[in-house]
């Protein structure tokens, strides 16, 4: 079969080099047929980008050789088995071709007129102002971990300083993640959904029940490896989420409803100049 698809990629390049030499040339030989259609170097240009050489271009060929196959066939087969309304398929790609002009062209004017600066002060009034659009599907935290081998020296002293908030305990801290921890996270900011945090340490064995034991440590022990774990903050399901939680998520739901205005706007704008210029007519039957 591989030498079946080195003989098609040598006629592949041949090909495009008669076509290079004669863009009219119609004696270019198919390198794949399938029913009554066929596949000819042509089809293939560009296919191999200039940085693809030697089996890897011969790869790329057999993909999209492959893949038209498989294209056809399903065509066939769907073409077989419908009964083809040819002024409904008409219709429908009319259709969609414009509804993907007028797209280009409302991604346009967003790209020139859109205002993308959203201030704090709007951020706040957004939130203030649908409250209950924020409440949280499932609970969030803020976190410090660390994780340790379960032969880490000197556990113990890691706990006092963990929970310490002096600054000397916390750089000596520091230096022992950076020593012994593969990953750690003293003081965590962020707020985070327990299932993100299920991917770093076993979050679902404190237990939702425990996430208002704040500022002491849950040590877990799992496949040979020390979690040291204290919950920072937390807000549990049905509750407000903060405002800072939802920053980013305001900020897009005030820039689409910027989008939709400007869009509206320049709808009306259009449809008034051309009632003004005499451009638009409903006759009388």
């Amino acid at each position: 079969m591989m030498q079946k698809y080195r003989l098609l990629f040598s006629i592949f390049f041949l090909g495009l080099g008669l076509v290079s030499c004669n863009s009219f040339n119609q004696t270019e030989e198919p390198i794949a047929k399938a029913y009554d259609k066929y596949l000819y170097p042509k089809d293939l240009e560009g296919v191999v980008s200039k940085n693809t050489h030697g089996n890897d271009s011969l790869s790329v060929v057999k993909a999209f050789i492959d893949q038209w196959l498989h294209e056809q066939v399903m065509q066939h087969q769907a073409e077989e088995n419908v009964n083809i309304d040819d002024k409904y398929i008409q219709t429908q790609l009319e259709n969609y071709k414009k509804s993907l002009i007028r797209f280009q062209y409302e991604q346009e004017l967003i790209k020139q007129k859109l205002d993308t600066v959203v201030s704090g002060r709007e951020i706040k009034a957004f939130y203030a102002a649908n409250q209950d659009n924020f409440q949280l599907k499932k609970p969030i935290l803020k976190v410090s971990y660390i994780k340790l081998p379960k032969d880490a020296p000197k556990v113990n002293m890691v706990k006092k300083l963990f929970t310490s908030r002096n600054m000397r305990d916390q750089d000596l801290l520091e230096k022992y993640c950076f020593k012994y921890s593969p990953t750690f996270s003293l003081m965590d900011t962020i707020w985070h959904y327990t299932d993100e945090l299920e991917k770093i340490f076993p979050i679902s064995k404190i237990g939702e029940n425990n996430y208002d034991n704040l500022n002491r440590i849950f040590q877990i022990s799992e496949n040979n490896t020390l979690y040291l774990i204290i919950l920072r903050d937390s807000k549990f399901r049905d509750s407000l989420s903060p405002l800072g939680f939802e920053k980013e998520n305001i900020k897009n739901l005030i820039l689409n409803q910027r989008k939709l205005a400007l869009i509206n706007s320049m709808e009306m704008s259009v449809f008034n100049e051309a009632q003004k210029n005499n451009e638009l007519e409903i006759y009388d039957k």
